[in-house]
């Protein structure tokens, strides 16, 4: 594996995967159909049957693998995993079938060669197309697809689906079946399918140059702003860093986040929100998502709280936020500001603070903490938070502590993830919540999936608190304490 050049590996990303699948399908249909057309008397139905199978299984599959279709759908991976067994399977009847003269056996044994031969295999590949994109994107797709929309990408991928279709059917036609078998055929497609899944995804870091733009060290901590210059016609990265942590990035010329929670973020922030609503963002950081919003919606009023003050100033001189945006700054600790404003006074909250850790400071988190975030909703208000945790492994107790603080403050509270529910590193997930119980929150948060609370893991778990008591605690304590003896 290391010994393979990063220019060899990354030819099979971008457009390859998925013309590997429009070649399998090209495949699949003039192998099976070497296999059922078998008899010029009755050509016409058999024909009939092998399209409408084709068909019926390509829809089935693409309504199956479509996001929010099945609460049990598996991840790409797996999805492409079991694509390349359904070729497999569907070879190995291949052979069999001609050993056995399959095509004398009766319309039983017929029908469920159309089953194995070609519903298999292309509801297969029906269940891994509509995640394809997303799986460009999170691979190494080009940074300047980013500041596309999704139905460009779609488009892209469709495009390129249909073309290796063409491939995959001219090839399987004219040169290979002449010269090999259906079902050896269908096995070395089953091949070629999965290839690429035994190599890592290039990242191209000996490729990419990194330069320092700024950096300083201020009373919070130290700032960096870096940026990154892909080769080709890419887009250039702008991050910024807090401490050793990334924060934020975006790309320079289009100013597309490229964290996939603060586009999941914006996509769900457009769904639910109205024009001219009030946000409130605590956190700061690149400015990107209250940029982006203000952006899309001139007459919304945005407020920005952020602790460091500096943050503020690299924004505004490194990622676009201008005056004209009319976004309100505000400086200090998030549950601070927050207190002194008026209750009722946001539509929506996003909640997305950081000490440098990945982890959100605890006292933004416990049930008082939330209690003050939800105090500033108007009637139907959304708050919603990014946490960095893990769904199972190590350090899940603190992720899920977090969500069942969420879950026991809200009465409408829904969590969405990026990765993988059984993803083994720390990923980015979305609380959504609302104090209203008939809010109605979506099904899905862009390209996070939720993750249904009956399905959550059975860990012991606890409510956040605040470890001080409050003042309305200490008070109801006081005649406790005057029956406490003096020490001597």
């Amino acid at each position: 594996m290391a010994a393979l050049r990063p220019d060899l590996l990354r030819r099979f990303s971008g457009s390859v995967r998925p013309l590997l699948v429009g070649a399998a399908l090209g495949v699949v249909a003039f192998a099976a159909g070497s296999l059922i057309l078998y008899e010029s008397g009755g050509m016409l139905r058999a024909a009939g049957g092998l399209a409408a199978t084709y068909a019926a299984a390509l829809a089935a599959g693409l309504w199956a693998g479509a996001p929010g279709a099945r609460r049990d759908a598996p991840p790409p991976t797996g999805r492409w995993i079991f694509a390349g067994i359904a070729l497999g399977v569907a070879g190995l009847f291949a052979s069999a079938w001609q050993g056995f003269g399959g095509q004398d056996r009766g319309e039983v044994v017929r029908a469920g060669a159309l089953l194995l031969l070609v519903g298999l295999p292309v509801y297969a590949i029906g269940l891994l197309l509509p995640p394809l994109v997303a799986w460009e994107r999170r691979g190494d797709a080009d940074p300047d697809d980013e500041g596309e929309s999704p139905s460009s990408g779609s488009a892209s991928t469709v495009a390129t689906v249909l073309a290796g279709t063409a491939i995959g059917s001219a090839l399987a036609g004219i040169v290979l079946l002449p010269l090999i078998a259906p079902g050896p055929l269908l096995l070395g497609t089953a091949a070629f399918l999965t290839f690429p899944l035994f190599f890592p995804r290039p990242t191209a870091v000996d490729d990419m140059d990194e330069e320092v733009l700024w950096e300083e060290e201020t009373a919070f901590g130290s700032l960096r702003v870096t940026e990154i210059v892909y080769p080709g016609k890419r887009q250039p990265e702008r991050r910024l860093y807090q401490g050793d942590e990334i924060e934020s990035g975006e790309l320079v010329r289009t100013g597309a986040p490229t964290f996939a929670y603060i586009a999941s973020g914006e996509r769900l922030l457009a769904e639910i929100a109205q024009p001219g609503q009030e946000y409130l963002f605590l956190g700061g950081g690149a400015y990107t998502l209250p940029r982006r919003v203000a952006e899309r919606d001139a007459s919304a009023r945005i407020t920005v709280v952020e602790l460091d003050p500096q943050v503020t100033q690299v924004a505004q001189r490194f990622f676009g936020l201008r005056p004209e945006l009319g976004i309100t700054s505000l400086h200090g600790d998030a549950r601070a500001v927050a207190t002194r404003m008026p209750a009722g006074s946001f539509d929506r909250v996003f909640l997305d603070v950081y000490d440098g850790t990945e982890q959100v400071p605890y006292h933004l988190v416990t049930a008082e903490g939330l209690a003050v975030f939800a105090r500033l909703l108007r009637p139907g208000g959304v708050l919603a938070i990014n946490v960095i945790g893990v769904g199972e492994g190590e350090g899940e107790r603190r992720f899920w502590s977090t969500v069942r603080t969420a879950r026991e403050s809200f009465p409408s509270m829904r969590l969405y993830f990026h990765l993988g529910r059984d993803y083994p590193e720390r990923q980015n997930f979305l609380v959504v919540a609302s104090p209203d119980g008939g809010t109605r929150l979506p099904d899905a948060a862009g390209t996070f999936e939720e993750w249904p609370e009956a399905e959550w893991p059975n860990l012991p778990t606890t409510v956040f608190r605040d470890r001080y008591p409050t003042a309305d605690e200490r008070r109801g304590a006081e005649p406790e304490r005057q029956h406490t003896a003096e020490p001597a």
